[in-house]
């Protein structure tokens, strides 16, 4: 993924003041809304980085993610694996908007006297960086963008996302196929590469897919395997998945298990693909707000999802990543946009 190099003028403390802004606004309106009407990881990998030097006795980088060896006075420092953010699918795009939208479907198949006036066209997500058991299916697509700041430092990151549907996951399977471009081809724009303005567009991505089913309780089951297709620098470790999701009113909870971005804090010191669990809790705080969370298999992460417009199908989350610091490489702030297509 490209790096972007914020300009000087914008400072650390700006970041976290914008951070704190959102949630504390979040609070405000959802306060108003309930009292008036009753809010992988990145899965995307690092360049890797092989650090030479001649002193032995040079500093290296206490992280999780690092490795250090040394011979014949070189230093070298094996692939930097980063924060876990999100494991990118509809999921981390358009929130729950697919899902909600097949789930009505499986309800009219049940008792067609339903109406479906007044539905808003995107419902806000449930999970903070993980994926749901909901997908797109047949004549359902979306496309999305992704930022990363991370507020100790002064790098962000940006990639694009875009998948589209195949089946029907009420009456069979449905399958959803999902591409993460992560090099976002805006580097030079800040210089921090040397490459024309988006001459590297594309260099590195993944493309993955997501088996999923709607069952007649409402329970929702999909297998993923999230890296199939890989290309430039996106991670060589395959991402296997199985997630459940159910809704109890407001409340969306999920649980999986799964390899590759899942991997725990262990796994990854020991560059092991282990399995290992994940999760994520979303609570419904008004129509178009939910609070969400997400246990990534190695950090904590924490914020809102949106649905701003009820008649355009988009859905904007903001997230706080590893908020307890479980990797050692400090909290993050994420915003992604999705936009969901019907055809």
């Amino acid at each position: 993924m490209t790096k972007l190099k914020f300009p000087a003028i914008v400072r650390l403390n700006w970041v976290r003041f914008i951070g704190t802004t959102l949630l504390s606004s979040l609070l405000i309106t959802t306060a108003v809304s309930v009292a008036s009407a009753s809010t992988k990881d990145k899965t995307n990998l690092s360049n890797q980085e092989i650090e030479l030097g001649a002193d032995i006795n040079s500093q290296v980088s206490a992280s999780p993610n690092h490795y250090p060896s040394s011979h014949n006075n070189v230093s070298v420092s094996q692939p930097k694996q980063p924060q876990l953010i999100a494991q990118r699918d509809s999921s981390n795009f358009v929130g729950d908007s697919l899902g909600e939208s097949n789930k009505l479907r499986q309800e009219l198949l049940i008792d067609p006297i339903i109406q479906e006036a007044d539905k808003a066209a995107a419902a806000p997500g449930s999970s903070a960086g993980t994926p749901t058991a909901y997908g797109a299916s047949q004549g359902q697509a979306f496309i999305g963008v992704a930022g990363f700041i991370p507020l100790d430092g002064d790098n962000a990151d940006a990639s694009f996302g875009l998948g589209f549907g195949l089946g029907d996951p009420i009456k069979s399977v449905g399958v959803e196929i999902a591409a993460d471009i992560i090099s976002s081809g805006l580097g030079s724009a800040t210089g921090d590469s040397d490459k024309s303005f988006l001459e590297d567009f594309g260099e590195d991505g993944t493309v993955g897919f997501k088996v999923h089913k709607i069952l007649p309780d409402g329970t929702a089951v999909a297998f993923g395997w999230a890296n199939p297709i890989k290309w430039g620098d996106a991670s060589v470790k395959d991402t296997f998945y199985g997630v459940v999701t159910r809704s109890y009113r407001e409340l969306t909870v999920s649980g999986g298990i799964g390899t590759g971005s899942f991997a725990s804090k262990g796994a990854q010191q020991a560059n092991e693909n282990a399995v290992n669990v994940f999760g994520s809790l979303g609570y419904r705080v008004a129509p178009e707000a939910a609070l969400v969370s997400s246990w990534t298999g190695s950090g904590l992460n924490l914020g809102a999802s949106f649905a701003p417009f009820k008649q355009v199908p988009v859905v904007i989350n903001t997230v706080f990543t590893d908020v307890t610091d479980n990797l050692d490489e400090g909290v993050g702030f994420s915003l992604t946009a999705g936009y969901s297509l019907r055809f």
